[in-house]
């Protein structure tokens, strides 16, 4: 299995932002991160792991709501995230706005009643335990293929 020079290079950027995120952000990443507040984990339509939600500071979308780039790591207590493209400073869980919602609206029913914002066509994860399960497969397995093309490219320049 040998790589496109597209894939190479979206591989080679995925795992230098597997790398910062193993090394974790700096303070100088932090404070130059653009803000995302309200946000939700999901996985897209093609089944990347992403975070949606409404950011400020973005050097390209300004402030607006977006989706993020492939999702890399998330730290959610220390406040951040690592996507392919860049670090975030994630502020509000959507959860806890919702959940802030609900008890603003007075005496709860007899059933619990839930307020659930959704992006549709994107599977939203609300298990953030388990975030961190498929972030870790989802980097084993960029690691498998890396190998593979490496190795690919390895033998035929050996043999060629």
């Amino acid at each position: 299995m040998e790589f496109t020079s597209e894939q190479r290079i979206w591989f080679d950027r995925v795992l230098a932002a597997v790398a910062a995120a193993e090394t974790g952000p700096s303070d100088a990443d932090i404070a130059s991160a653009p803000a995302l507040d309200r946000w939700r984990p999901a996985i897209s339509p093609q089944g990347h792991l992403i975070l949606w939600g409404t950011v400020s500071g973005h050097p390209i979308l300004g402030d607006n709501h977006i989706t993020t780039s492939q999702l890399i790591a998330i730290n959610a207590a220390a406040g951040w995230a690592r996507t392919v493209s860049r670090w975030y400073r994630l502020a509000q869980p959507l959860a806890a706005f919702e959940s802030d919602l609900m008890a603003s609206m007075g005496p709860r029913p007899a059933e619990p009643a839930r307020m659930l914002f959704e992006l549709p066509g994107f599977q939203s994860i609300e298990d953030l335990e388990l975030l961190p399960r498929l972030l870790a497969a989802y980097i084993r397995r960029v690691r498998e293929l890396d190998a593979m093309d490496r190795a690919s490219r390895l033998a035929a320049k050996q043999t060629g």
